[in-house]
């Protein structure tokens, strides 16, 4: 018998209390003294889990789990740690995700002295010749992390930081940058991509755009509008290397996070680098694809279908889009954003009906919205159903949520399918109307939302929407309370507005405070929507497992299911119901991914 650290007191009583009769195959690996939330509802709590290569073969008491011990198993000794199904992401952008992680992430940063070290410590860790790029620095500039919005900061989007080349030329000597403002209103280049780019003190701006000279008349390295082309346009690819390297960094974060499932928007070549690190034997998290909806042709014709893949990747749905979102004003409103009078949003690309001159919509002063016309994005829906693999759609701003309901409900009846199991997503649902949140229940839909907005983006909601239609914001518990399937994501790594982390505490934190990570407000923001901590861990396991058609194999601890397991420092469930902002503090222990321990912490 292999032993790990801590766990031979408890084996010495286990073997003390007469044992010795062995009534099954023995397992690989087994797990005792922990304090286990199993969410199956036959024996919702357990000490130790038996396993036998992937999966779980047995749960119950330590005694019970002892007969599995042979001399071959590993055996881990929780004392007495807390324990979940593992941790299934709905909403992550990998890709994203790991461009930050090993690129520069500038969201909070304003002032020059924090400019020049995060692109200073990028270049120091990217090798030399790779570009610098994004960053989106000043998103944070108007109100500070944590803040509710009430009362923004002296800083405002009226006198934006404004850095200069000389900032970071002598960091970046190897390294060509091209890091942008949050709102896309200015990017900086350095040195050394504009000399790539031939830009120069002579180089006249282009026709829509600007290129800043300074009192010397030398480029100061800020580009505006369309001079930004003339350095993106030299900008390569990143290598099929890079690739690898930026999936590894965010399969390192998700282990460090209790996650083992991220359900990720997949584009061909991040598939190909799933592959190569499946091949490898490095993928240490299952990956669940989706596709964007306008492939759903030439994914039909390829044969791609319900249940294409494996245990590890393994195509689900496919994504679209309504609107836009809050971070930039660009999620569609029936009325006009308070802020900014005459825009209510905007729809995108993929939802225009083939015809732009058919996709007018009745908006009259008496708040009257006739249907958007049928259009590209119900083709779609509809050609959907022949794969077996559902949509999953974007629709944040309560037009967006209307006209995506629409479509659901037309394409649903039309096929006779309201009652089947379809498990159609809407995905956000971030403002929803009264009248059309018992529509999600009515329609059989799932509600894939983010609960880490909450805390973030409280700080621009009422300034932009005001608190009447705020009221609508992120309603979790009225979504779940009309029938709706409420699944959480992180929608990690956030916008180009908004940091959101992949870890799931602080999606479970916002799912039960409603507060900002800094407390605010005290009581809650609508705090009739909290969900209980229970609730909460459950969308983040069993309800992505079912709303992915996995509910057989994932979301729960029990008997052939996959070995996907976490296992937390702090008791999550007692931290929800008595001291909720310690949620934030909690940290995983272990992170076990098909029976295989992917990630230890530094204590253990």
């Amino acid at each position: 018998m292999r032993r790990t650290a801590g766990s031979i007191l408890l084996l010495v009583i286990l073997a003390a209390a007469g044992t010795a009769c062995r009534q099954h195959e023995t397992a690989d690996f087994v797990l005792l003294g922990g304090n286990i939330r199993t969410l199956d509802q036959e024996r919702p709590w357990a000490q130790a889990v038996a396993v036998r290569g992937e999966w779980i073969v047995a749960v119950g008491t330590n005694q019970e789990m002892w007969d599995y011990v042979g001399d071959e198993t590993d055996v881990l000794d929780l004392n007495g740690a807390f324990v979940t199904p593992g941790f299934n992401d709905a909403h992550v952008h990998v890709q994203r995700t790991g461009a930050l992680l090993t690129g520069v992430n500038l969201l909070e940063v304003h002032e020059p002295v924090a400019f020049v070290e995060q692109i200073q410590e990028a270049a120091t860790r990217l090798p030399q010749g790779s570009w610098i790029t994004r960053g989106d620095w000043g998103a944070y500039e108007q109100w500070q992390t944590g803040s509710t919005g009430a009362s923004p900061d002296s800083l405002t989007d009226d006198q934006p930081f404004t850095p200069h080349r000389s900032l970071i030329d002598s960091v970046t000597p190897n390294n060509p940058v091209l890091v942008r403002r949050f709102d896309g209103s200015m990017y900086l280049a350095n040195t050394v991509a504009l000399e790539l780019a031939g830009i120069t003190a002579e180089s006249r701006s282009p026709a829509g755009g600007t290129i800043d000279l300074d009192a010397a008349g030398e480029p100061t390295g800020i580009l505006r509008g369309t001079a930004v082309e003339l350095v993106t346009g030299i900008i390569p690819p990143i290598s099929f290397e890079q690739r690898l390297a930026q999936v590894r960094a965010v399969l390192a974060e998700a282990g460090a996070a209790g996650v083992t499932t991220m359900q990720d928007i997949t584009s061909a070549p991040q598939l190909a680098a799933y592959r190569e690190l499946q091949r490898r034997g490095e993928l240490t998290a299952r990956i669940m694809v989706r596709p964007t909806l306008d492939a759903v042709e030439h994914a039909a014709a390829l044969g791609i279908s319900e249940g294409i893949g494996d245990n590890w990747i393994k195509f689900i749905g496919y994504k679209a889009w309504v609107d836009g979102i809050m971070g930039n004003s660009s999620a569609m409103f029936f009325d006009d954003y308070d802020h900014d009078p005459g825009n209510r949003g905007r729809l995108r690309t993929i939802m225009l009906p083939e015809s732009v001159e058919g996709a007018a919509m009745s908006m009259g002063p008496d708040d009257h919205y006739s249907a958007f016309p049928p259009g590209n994005l119900e083709h779609l829906v509809g050609q959907s159903i022949n794969t077996r693999l559902p949509p999953h759609v974007h629709a944040i701003g309560t037009l967006g949520v209307r006209i995506l309901l629409d479509i659901y409900e037309r394409v649903l009846n039309d096929r006779e399918m309201v009652e089947a199991d379809h498990r159609w997503r809407v995905i956000h649902a971030q403002v929803v109307r009264p009248e059309d949140v018992s529509r999600f229940g009515d329609l059989n839909l799932v509600a894939e939302v983010n609960p880490y907005h909450v805390s973030d983006d409280m700080r621009w909601m009422e300034e932009r929407i005001g608190p009447e239609r705020a009221r609508g914001a992120y309603a979790f518990r009225s979504l779940k309370e009309a029938g709706a399937v409420v699944i959480f994501g992180s929608d990690s790594p956030g916008t180009n507005a908004a940091r959101y982390y992949l870890n799931p505490v602080y999606g479970l934190y916002a799912a039960v405070t409603r507060q900002t990570v800094t407390g605010e407000p005290a009581d809650g923001w609508f705090p009739d929507e909290r969900l209980t901590i229970e609730e909460a861990i459950e969308a983040y396991t069993k309800a992505p497992a079912w709303a992915s058609f996995e509910e057989d194999i994932k979301g729960s601890l029990s008997a052939g299911k996959l070995a996907d397991i976490t296992v937390w420092g702090l008791n999550l469930i007692d931290l929800g119901h008595n001291d909720q902002p310690r949620l934030l503090k909690a940290e995983v222990l272990y992170t076990i991914v098909g029976g295989k321990v992917v990630y230890r912490h530094p204590s253990q």
